[in-house]
């Protein structure tokens, strides 16, 4: 029997240690699988900012550098301005938030002016922000049009739930937020980089003398974002000021309604919002469909709605935190508002009576990710759930890891795709029940960092000196499809006069396309339809390919149409081409060389840092034109020799760009993504 028991014991030891070496988890941090440029982190104003507004002047600095300050608060930078719509006078349900959900509005009546004094203190709030961050960057969202252009005269919604603008107010609710949108700009000094007509447009929940402003737009939102785009390009506030939607509460409904948009109304929308709150399944499948259009993604509100089970608030919320950048790739990551009522909704508590306030456990949480993974960051891979790295502007490596309820545990980081690495990271640990502090260094083993997640923690480390990663490209495989008659995988077409060819390329999901092409042909889509040929569309269609990790290649079509009215030139080769395969043409620190599919004799235009560099060996006069996709004219300089074009100010998207000669001739044209 003794013997049997110490057989026992070595059994049970070498068991032990087997599966505490079964227990450690390799995480592969990739740099050279880049996504997303992080642009910061946020919070809506309402409703907490129409009674933090009111404070004292010192007690609302105080609270408003706990927002702000990126060493000692959370460091935000993102702010949405909610433009309120303003009830029908005897209404007095708007009750939520404290009362902060009674959102005064400016135009008051159909007939009277503009009340330019409405609204005082979340405006006092948002002008305070605007001067103590650097760089903030500002949205304007509606939750209803005023109630005089709404079917039930009640800015909560209609009686129904269904869509409450009445069909013949899409121009005059366009006038409202955009002559808003002016005078901010104008008078109070806060350039909104986009306005968003629309909140939770297709929940079906708004109806009338409910207890905060809703309005159903499930249908027509294309028409109101062409409304909306125009009257912002009317008064001179587009491109700078351009169109976001939807802000749906479902990211399923927000990659539906994407699918749906005219290409009119995306041609004013530079940016897409969806709300996390459900479907986060689809956060894959919206991110792609939104990086095909070109459009920058925001997770634009979030919270525990959807939360179940006991899983503490804090750490449950940073599970959201993670699958918004990790998955969707958001650009920017936006809390519903910091100071609401709710205990599991905030993550400060405000005491309006006594102008104080007091942090939450979610405030450290929040500030475990905020005050490392700063505005500029570039996300980068991580293959295992519960983990986030970002690569800093300071070329510092941020890798953070969640431990939710499930004892210790050991991972292991393979950090060897980086050419260098630091040999220390220093360590950060949010842990319950609600504190952020430094703990122990740890050191590297060459490429290798090895760690301890305490149950219950988010921890953060730092290493400086990240460096390397290597963009891999993409294969473009070639499809052609010749009057319908089926797919033929080649990249050189002969079709008769009056033939239609469809050029379908793959991948077909996950990245961005660019074409250019003969008679200035220029085109977004994956697959392009060339219809009744004739041979003035012979010639060179070229696709430009951009992955979803940032890397481009590209590939040439050549089409010859028989036709002898106008016969096939082989155009002469261009010894001057630059070959952008492999290169990475998402924004970064790096030069990035734009192809160009005219001869570029001796001009070379390159992307460098937040403008473009004009490299002109010829020393002539010359002059550079950039177009956005519409055909506004959006940049004009004139060349003599070589020079650098700064972008500051201009919204990111497709643009086109072009060089001409001194008598006027087309020296260079390119499409170009910034």
């Amino acid at each position: 029997m003794k013997c049997f028991s110490k057989h026992f014991i070595l059994v049970v030891a070498s068991l032990s240690l087997y599966t505490s070496a079964l227990a450690q988890t390799k995480v592969v941090v990739d740099p050279a699988k880049k996504y997303q440029t992080f642009e910061g982190w946020g919070t809506s104003l309402c409703w907490w900012a129409e009674l933090v507004g009111a404070w004292d002047e010192a007690n609302r600095n105080k609270f408003l550098g706990a927002i702000a300050d990126p060493d000692t608060g959370l460091g935000y930078n993102v702010f949405r301005y909610n433009i309120g719509g303003g009830d029908q006078p005897g209404h007095n349900h708007l009750t939520k938030g404290d009362g902060g959900g009674k959102v005064p509005g400016f135009k008051p009546t159909e007939k009277g002016d503009f009340d330019w004094t409405a609204d005082p203190t979340q405006r006092a709030v948002a002008t305070t922000l605007n001067k103590i961050v650097k760089e903030p960057i500002f949205e304007a969202f509606s939750n209803s049009p005023p109630w005089w252009m709404t079917k039930s005269g009640c800015v909560s919604g209609s009686s129904d739930g269904s869509d409450n603008l009445k069909s013949d107010y899409f121009d005059d609710f366009a006038d409202y937020l955009s002559e808003v949108a002016l005078h901010f700009k104008t008078e109070w000094g806060i350039t909104f980089r986009t306005v968003e007509p629309f909140n939770e447009p297709s929940a079906g929940w708004w109806k009338s003398n409910g207890g905060q402003e809703g309005c159903g737009f499930k249908n027509n939102q294309s028409a109101m974002i062409v409304e909306l785009g125009k009257a912002l390009k009317k008064k001179g506030l587009f491109p700078e000021t351009s169109v976001s939607a939807a802000d749906e509460t479902s990211i399923k409904q927000a990659f539906e309604q994407l699918g749906g948009y005219t290409a009119e109304a995306l041609s004013y929308m530079f940016q897409v919002n969806t709300h996390s709150y459900s479907d986060g399944n689809y956060r894959s499948q919206f991110y792609n469909r939104a990086f095909g259009l070109n459009k920058r993604v925001w997770q634009s509100e979030t919270g525990p709605l959807s939360k179940s089970g006991d899983e503490n608030i804090a750490l449950w919320m940073a599970d959201r935190i993670i699958q918004d950048i990790h998955d969707m790739h958001a650009e920017a990551w936006v809390d519903w508002q910091i100071a609401d009522p709710a205990e599991n909704w905030r993550t400060i508590y405000a005491d309006h009576k006594k102008q104080t306030f007091s942090y939450m456990p979610r405030f450290y949480m929040h500030a475990a990710f905020s005050r490392y993974i700063r505005p500029g960051s570039r996300i980068i891979d991580t293959d295992k759930p519960n983990t986030l790295a970002a690569i800093r502007p300071d070329k510092a490596l941020v890798i953070i890891v969640r431990n939710s309820g499930e004892g210790d545990k050991k991972y292991e980081f393979d950090l060897s795709g980086f050419d260098k690495i630091g040999s220390t990271a220093k360590v950060v640990r949010f842990e319950l029940p609600g504190s952020l502090k430094p703990v122990e260094d740890i050191a590297l083993s060459g490429k290798t960092l090895s760690m301890t997640a305490k149950n219950n923690t988010v921890t953060t480390m730092v290493i400086e000196g990240a460096e390397g990663g290597v963009c891999v490209p993409s294969d473009i495989i070639p499809y052609v499809n010749i009057d319908e008659a089926g797919w033929d995988s080649t990249t050189e077409v002969n079709v008769k006069k009056g033939s239609s060819i469809v050029i379908g390329p793959h991948p077909w999901e996950g990245g961005r396309w660019v074409w250019t092409g003969p008679k200035d042909f220029a085109s977004t889509s994956r697959e392009i339809n060339l219809k009744k040929m004739d041979g003035t569309m012979s010639g060179i269609y070229t696709a430009h390919y951009t992955n979803a990790v940032g890397c481009e290649s590209s590939a040439d079509f050549k089409v010859v149409v028989d036709d002898p009215d106008h016969p096939y030139v082989e155009p002469p080769k261009d010894t001057s081409k630059v070959d952008t395969t492999s290169k990475d043409t998402t924004k970064d620190t790096t030069t990035t060389i734009i192809r160009s599919v005219r001869p570029l004799n001796l001009v070379n235009i390159y992307k460098s840092g937040n403008g473009i560099q004009i490299a002109d060996k010829s020393q002539s006069a010359k002059e550079f034109f950039m177009y956005d996709m519409q055909g506004v004219l959006v940049k004009n300089v004139k060349l003599a020799g070589s020079r650098y074009v700064s972008l500051d100010g201009l919204s990111r998207g497709t643009y086109v760009v072009r060089v001409n000669g001194e008598t006027n001739q087309r020296l260079y044209e390119n499409t170009f993504r910034f």
